[in-house]
């Protein structure tokens, strides 16, 4: 049997290779935007299905804990993906499509930021929290695959990974989330030298 790692690596060394501004400037953009929200003690609030839920709660863990600075502050981040009893009560009396933006209604407020993790764009839950945010005033990041679904026109902020491969993508979604989060840490709560 042959194995497929070095296909793999290579696909993915060629996902993160780009040096196309598409998918950086959004990288860039979303640690401005959510830094300040971090430092005006706002939220960043995290969603996603499947994998991506497994990212949203990871990278909520990493912005509330730490990354390198074990000495600074804890970041206000909740991941709505993580209240069990909160996902199966929505879900049974409202519909999986209320999941997210039920959780932002309660929690939620003007300056805050929701990321989004779908591979397509189009996780309908994911879909009706932007659209939820935005009406509330907090500032949508939509990270998606390359081809971005609803979420490429409908976030505030559109992220891609330069991939549509579902594996491919759930695993530059969790890097983009760690470089994001070291970089939010790195300008909210710089080391001292």
């Amino acid at each position: 049997m042959d194995c497929a790692f070095e296909q793999i690596v290579k696909r993915m060394i060629d996902s993160l290779s780009t040096k196309n501004r598409q998918y950086i400037d959004p990288v860039e953009h979303c640690v401005e935007v959510s830094a300040e929200a971090i430092k005006a003690d706002k939220y960043i609030f995290v969603c996603g299905n499947g994998g991506s839920a497994s990212t949203a709660s990871h990278i909520a863990n990493d912005l509330l804990c730490h990354l390198k600075n074990w000495n600074r502050k804890n970041y206000k981040v909740l991941a709505l993906t993580d209240n069990v009893a909160a996902i199966t009560s929505l879900t049974n009396d409202y519909g999986f499509q209320e999941v997210f933006s039920r959780q932002l209604k309660a929690f939620g407020s003007r300056g805050d930021v929701l990321w989004a993790f779908s591979t397509s764009g189009n996780s309908k839950n994911c879909v009706k929290a932007i659209e939820t945010a935005k009406e509330m005033g907090i500032y949508t990041v939509g990270i998606t695959g390359s081809k971005g679904g609803c979420m490429k026109d409908l976030a505030d902020l559109w992220m891609p990974v330069a991939s549509d491969e579902v594996t491919r993508v759930e695993e530059l979604h969790m890097i983009y989330a760690h470089i994001l989060a070291e970089n939010i840490e790195a300008v909210v709560s710089p080391e001292e030298k």
